[in-house]
């Protein structure tokens, strides 16, 4: 364990209980005669003993002693991880989540002594939710749970933490969800101040639309905007995208997180609708680097883990995974989260390039985890990424999501026609 973790507990300890407090603790540990260096890592066992005597010391659990550490040391960890470069300034509570596993854990490890950091593995759901798989084998749960606790004290947002299995209690990990919980900080947009940032730059913004299950992305302009609406000026493909949703999405360049508004008005000959109602988004937009195409006939998904099946419809597609809408069949339980799984499909042939002409279908067995279980509308919402598709495999997938996207053009572009006689 990192000699940074020995460091703080003793001066959590002489900070709750007083001079004298950690060689208390060291004594009731029989760790006496050992010394801890920041730059060092120690064997667990003698992190496991100081805990509990900690815990003793303290009069608590273990798990709120270890809590209670977390929040401690939140700041000084906060302050190394900026100063290691590995924490970005702009960074809040749930960007850190974001990036724990693949930017900032990564760089505590020793490769020369074997040590690994902890397995944590974390997926930004919306803006206002990170999902969490705590797999590491030290257990120590309830210290994580207080560092991120501590981090939102720090950047004053209130954090809510759930955790829906334990390795405490014979899971084969902790399944955490780590919520925002402030629906301001979620939702509230300053409209005059962030639409004057890109008006007085004369920058373009991005606008998504969906049409036909296909993706309809441009750049505009804010014309005018004022604190309850904003003019902008787009092509006729999105016009014609928001004037069916009634809705568009927005990503403006100095915003990290994107934007839904209502489109309350579209004027064909200027090109221009006018947006009301403006709010965060439950995520950033703009940054999906695999398009997603929702089908537009039902595209039966058979789903095989371990020895259960679970069969049901694709809700959408992209080369990085897929959506499936559930049959009332038992659901999976949040454990299986990041679990192997082998999905079979079969694509329209008409919509792919197959170089055959003796199938009616191109089917498809695809090797995938786990990434997020749903319920909506009394349905059940499994989310699955896959693993790297094979040459051929990605081939049919982006064919499969080019054809789809031709046909839909070219119906919006009828339509936009009609609309201009």
């Amino acid at each position: 364990m990192h000699g940074i973790i020995f460091l703080a507990l003793e001066d959590f300890l002489e900070s709750r209980c007083g001079e004298g407090a950690w060689a208390k603790a060291m004594q009731g540990a029989n760790l006496v005669e050992q010394r801890f260096s920041p730059d060092r890592f120690y064997p667990d066992e003698g992190a496991t003993d100081l805990f509990a005597a900690s815990a003793h010391l303290l009069g608590i659990t273990q798990a709120q002693t270890l809590e209670q550490l977390g929040q401690h040391m939140s700041t000084g960890l906060l302050a190394m991880g900026r100063s290691m470069g590995l924490i970005q300034d702009e960074w809040r509570t749930l960007d850190i989540l974001e990036h724990l596993s693949k930017d900032i854990l990564s760089a505590f490890g020793n490769a020369s002594t074997g040590v690994k950091p902890p397995d944590i593995r974390t997926y930004r759901l919306k803006q206002g939710e990170v999902a969490v798989a705590y797999l590491s084998a030290r257990k120590l749960c309830a210290l994580f749970k207080g560092i991120v606790l501590g981090m939102g004290a720090f950047f004053g947002e209130p954090v809510r933490i759930e955790e829906r299995v334990c390795l405490l209690n014979n899971a084969p990990l902790c399944r955490l969800s780590v919520y925002l919980d402030d629906p301001n900080l979620k939702n509230r947009v300053d409209i005059v101040r962030e639409f004057q940032t890109v008006h007085s730059r004369i920058q373009e913004i991005r606008f998504f639309n969906r049409f036909a299950g296909i993706p309809i992305v441009n750049q505009g302009l804010v014309l005018q905007y004022g604190a309850e609406e904003v003019l902008i000026q787009i092509q006729a493909e999105s016009l014609m995208a928001m004037h069916k949703e009634g809705i568009t999405h927005l990503a403006l360049p100095h915003l990290p997180s994107g934007l839904q508004a209502t489109v309350v008005r579209v004027e064909w000959r200027s090109g221009t609708a006018t947006l009301r109602h403006i709010v965060s988004t439950d995520g950033p937009m703009g940054r999906r680097v695999s398009p997603r195409v929702a089908p537009n006939h039902p595209i039966a998904v058979e789903c095989r883990m371990d020895k259960q099946t679970l069969r049901g419809w694709m809700a959408n597609l992209s080369d990085g995974g897929l959506c499936i809408v559930l049959n009332r069949e038992p659901l999976p339980c949040d454990a299986v989260m990041f679990a192997p799984i082998k999905v079979r499909f079969a694509l329209p042939v008409q919509m792919v390039d197959t170089r055959t002409e003796t199938d009616p279908v191109t089917k498809i067995v695809l090797d995938g985890n786990i990434l997020h279980i749903d319920e909506k509308e009394e349905r059940h919402h499994l989310r699955i990424v896959f693993r790297p598709l094979s040459v051929n495999d990605a081939h049919l997938v982006q064919a499969y999501y080019h054809g789809r996207r031709q046909y839909a053009l070219r119906h919006l572009r009828a339509m936009i026609a009609e609309t201009k006689q």
